[in-house]
This record gives C-alpha cells, sequence and structure tokens, in this order.
C-alpha cells in the first residue's frame, strides 16, 4: 500500500474543471450543507444524519450528471468492504428467513458516508466539520448533564387495584420517564398523553428499574381516557438514578458515541502533549483536556460497563504503541480517574452486583453468545442470515423472551453472514487501522499535531470500537457506526496534503 488513499487528496468538493458551471457550484453548495446537516445532527438523530445524507448524495450525482465526473476514490477497504457486501447480499438470498435479511442490506448502505466525504471535501472543510461534530456532541453532554442533575421522569410509591397496569411486573421504586416517546414527569403528563391517543392503540411505557430499561405496555381505551389518574399509580418525584442518553433513549448507543468523542480527544491532548515537548504551541493542548474530560464523565454516566472498559483498554493499547514517556503518565492517570469514578457510579446508578459482572444482565448476554457459538458451526459459510435468529430465538436455545442479538459482533456476524464473512470484516477493519495509524505518524513526523491529532484519536476510536464489539453488536447499531465511519473519515481527509491547499480555499 503505496499510499494512504489512492486519489483521495486530489477530490474536491469543487469539480476540477477551470470553470464549472452554475449549476455545479449549486450542487456542490447543497452538498456541503447536506454534509453540515449530517456533522449537527450524528451525535441525536439518525434520521436528521440520514436527511442530510441523502441530500448530499442527490447533490453528488447531480453535480457529477452535469460535470460528466463522478470522482469516487480508490481506498484500501474497497475489496475487503466489496467482498463483505457480496458475503452479505448471497447470505440474505440464501437465508433461512430470507424477508427478514433482505430488509437488512439497507444497512450496507452506511459505507456510503466514508465515501462521500473523502471524494467531496478538503482538508480545511473536513477539519470544520469535525469541528461541527464535536461541538454538537458537546450540547448533548450539556443536555444530559442538566437532566441528570434535575432528574427523570416520576418515582412510582404504590400501584392502585384498580390500576391498568396492576397485572404487568411494576412496582414500588420502578421509574417512568417515557410514554409514546414522550418524555414525562408527572401523573398530569401522562394522562394528557393518554388522553390524546386513539382508542385501540398500544402506548409502549418506557420504565426504569436498577438504571435499567423494563418497558411495559398499555392498551388505551374509553375508559382510561375519562379517569383523572389514568395509569391508577401513586408517585413521588423525580429519579437521578438512570444511565444518561443524551436526546435520545438509546444509553448504549449513547456511550459508544461518547467512548468516540472521548478517544478523538484524548488522540488530540496526547498528540499535542508530545509536539508541546519540542516546543511547538500548546493551545490545543488546553482545548483538548477539557474536551476529553467532559467526554469521559458522560460516558461513565451511562454506565455501560463493557464501553467504559473497551475506553480503558484503547487508551492502554496507544499508550503501549506511543512510547513517550510523558503521555504515559498522564494516560495511567486517566485511566486510574475512570475506574475509581466507575466504580462509584456504576453500583449507584445500577445493581450493587454490576462491578461484580454476577447480575442478571451479564448472565443473559453470556447466555446470547453461547447460543450464537452453539449456532456458528451448523452454518459455517452463509451463516443463517441477518436477523434470522429472530423468528426461531426459541427454538435456537436463545435464553429469555426478550428477542435480540448476540451481543457480540464478530459472533453476530459469523452467525448471520459466515465465517468468511467475519474474515472479509476484520480484514475491512484491519485495513482502517493501517490508513489511521499510517496517516497519523505522517503527520507526526510533518510536525502537524492538530492533524497527527485527528489521526491518532481515530485510530483509538477504531481500537475502542473494536474492543466494545467484542461483547456488544455496534457494527448493528447503524448510530455508533456511522458516526465511527464519518469520524474516521473526516480526519482522514482533515490530514491529507495537497500540493495547492490554499489555492483550492
Amino acid at each position: 500500500m503505496s499510499s494512504l488513499i489512492t486519489r483521495a487528496p486530489r477530490v474536491d468538493a469543487i469539480p476540477e474543471r477551470p470553470n464549472p458551471s452554475n449549476f455545479a457550484q449549486w450542487a456542490t453548495r447543497i452538498l456541503l450543507c447536506g454534509l453540515a446537516i449530517f456533522a449537527i445532527s450524528i451525535p441525536h438523530s439518525i434520521a436528521a444524519a440520514q436527511i442530510g445524507l441523502g441530500l448530499s448524495y442527490i447533490a453528488w450525482v447531480a453535480r457529477a450528471l452535469s460535470t460528466g465526473r463522478l470522482g469516487f476514490p480508490q481506498t484500501p477497504i474497497d475489496r475487503p468492504l466489496l467482498y463483505f457486501v457480496a458475503l452479505t447480499i448471497i447470505s440474505s438470498l440464501f437465508s433461512i428467513e430470507p424477508e427478514e435479511s433482505l430488509s437488512k442490506l439497507r444497512s450496507l448502505t452506511l459505507f456510503g458516508v466514508f465515501y462521500l466525504i473523502i471524494a467531496n471535501l478538503r482538508p480545511r472543510s473536513a477539519r470544520w466539520l469535525i469541528g461541527l461534530v464535536i461541538v454538537s456532541g458537546l450540547v448533548g453532554v450539556g443536555y444530559s448533564l442538566l437532566e441528570k442533575s434535575w432528574g427523570r421522569g416520576m418515582i412510582i410509591t404504590s400501584i392502585e387495584d384498580s390500576s391498568p397496569l396492576r397485572t404487568s411486573h411494576l412496582q414500588a421504586g420502578d421509574v417512568i420517564w417515557m410514554i409514546g416517546r414522550n418524555r414525562i414527569d408527572s401523573l398530569e403528563e401522562a394522562t394528557r398523553i393518554i388522553r390524546q391517543a386513539p382508542n385501540g392503540k398500544t402506548l409502549n411505557i418506557e420504565v426504569l428499574r436498577d438504571g435499567d430499561p423494563a418497558p411495559v405496555t398499555l392498551v388505551v381505551t374509553d375508559e382510561l381516557k375519562s379517569q383523572t389518574n389514568s395509569l391508577g399509580l401513586n408517585v413521588a418525584g423525580r429519579s437521578r438514578r438512570f444511565r444518561i442518553s443524551g436526546f435520545s433513549r438509546h444509553f448504549i448507543t449513547y456511550a459508544e458515541q461518547m467512548q468516540i468523542f472521548a478517544l478523538l480527544a484524548y488522540g488530540l491532548l496526547l498528540s499535542n502533549l508530545k509536539a508541546s515537548r519540542k516546543g511547538q504551541p500548546r493551545a490545543w493542548l488546553w482545548v483538548s483536556l477539557p474536551l476529553a474530560g467532559l467526554f469521559s464523565l458522560a460516558l461513565v454516566l451511562t454506565a455501560s460497563r463493557a464501553v467504559i472498559a473497551s475506553c480503558v483498554l484503547a487508551l492502554l493499547i496507544v499508550l503501549c504503541l506511543m512510547k513517550e514517556r510523558r503521555a504515559a503518565l498522564l494516560i495511567l492517570v486517566v485511566v486510574v480517574a475512570t475506574v475509581s469514578l466507575s466504580v462509584y457510579v456504576l453500583p449507584v446508578t445500577r445493581t450493587p452486583h454490576v462491578a461484580s459482572f454476577t447480575d442478571d444482565s451479564s448472565e443473559r448476554r453470556l447466555g446470547y453468545m453461547r447460543a450464537g457459538l452453539r449456532l456458528i458451526p451448523r452454518h459455517p459459510i452463509l451463516g443463517v442470515g441477518m436477523n434470522a435468529q429472530k423468528r426461531h430465538w426459541k427454538e435456537w436455545g436463545f435464553p429469555g423472551d426478550y428477542v435480540t442479538h448476540t451481543h457480540s459482533t464478530p459472533i453476530q456476524i459469523a452467525l448471520d453472514r459466515g465465517l468468511p464473512a467475519l474474515g472479509c470484516y476484520l480484514w475491512l477493519m484491519g485495513m482502517l487501522f493501517v490508513m489511521t495509524w499510517r496517516g497519523y505518524k505522517k503527520e507526526l513526523l510533518a510536525g502537524n499535531n492538530i492533524t497527527s491529532g485527528l489521526m491518532l484519536g481515530a485510530f483509538t476510536a477504531l481500537t475502542g470500537f473494536s474492543a466494545s464489539s467484542l461483547v456488544n453488536y455496534n457494527f448493528g447499531d447503524s448510530e455508533a457506526l456511522l458516526m465511527l465511519l464519518g469520524v474516521v473519515a473526516l480526519a482522514i481527509v482533515a490530514s491529507a496534503q495537497t500540493e495547492s491547499e490554499d489555492q483550492m480555499s
């Protein structure tokens, strides 16, 4: 591999023609606007992020039709991604449940963001977009910290005999914080939402028990609407015992996102720490330090053990690779602080047994993995097909009634698509590691401490994501995967050195 990207540094947002048409220029502006929407939205809303990407894809194609040039870049991940996509399609066609598997093929389009960014952005634009992503992420952190201090939902003190939830698993001490995707903190708000719903509608009630979700459902009737207290509950105040999730309700997804942000910030911090030792300016050192601290705090407050552990492991791996004394001291301080805070937060937010991995959550996760491992030898080449286990949950020996996945990316990919697809996935991730690490070393030698920090941060984020994937199916989490691919692509473009960058501005 002679270069990090064969053509990407030379493919710009403005078509490479001496006098681009007005249509091409407007298409470029729309494309960049779509990417800005993506950058602002991805920490909070996958729907809004995909709208931004859709706008950019349309503008990219429209400009290509106008100029006669798509500018599709070649990268080291092309071949493993092509094989992975091909094996996924074949696996879906021969799936045990083809209807389920074929509908999941749209997830393959997530990789388009990598090529969209590399083909259409200049280094300066990429750096601005990284800044937008980080600022948007900070807004979510600020909201989460305020919500944590203010409290969430309403704590159940007792359940009346006439309550429609009397036969559910609810008990005193549980916290109701969302009904029908609407956040609530009083019985009056709950009653208003129920009265506004049509008769016969099933409302999902989000409940927290020991910090973990314990959802129930409620069917709306005229009788419920006529009651002053539709839920038939007695409540007392808000709860602060919950796992933060930003503007969403998915704390595991939010933990993966906070890990990416934190490790990106640590990459900037470590690179600038090394640069300051050589007498270079320290401005970015003092910017990256509070960023790393805030995102790390948010990660710990998600109380997601696996993601916290993977973040710590990623920092230790980078520590071994850098072999820098000051960096080693800083990372060790960070690791000790993160672990100490986690040991305090986890039992307070969840259950006292959470730190010893003897809780129900750990047992269920191990059960899912064991069931998946038993199935892989029966379908080693093409797997059972994506999502096929959802229709054969009990039959295939998965524990419990809650239908989900194996909670492990390597196991799930091998189960869904076969061992050859797993090999292509590992090859794909390996090429991303090579691209980011070589980019970091190149920028470090060139003395570009900001871009070298971005590349080191992207490498560290990949490490944390991969470590977490062993016990989380984060590859199947669209929000987390889309953010990772976007951040890595932006870092690669931001560090791309062109011969005439100033002329392209």
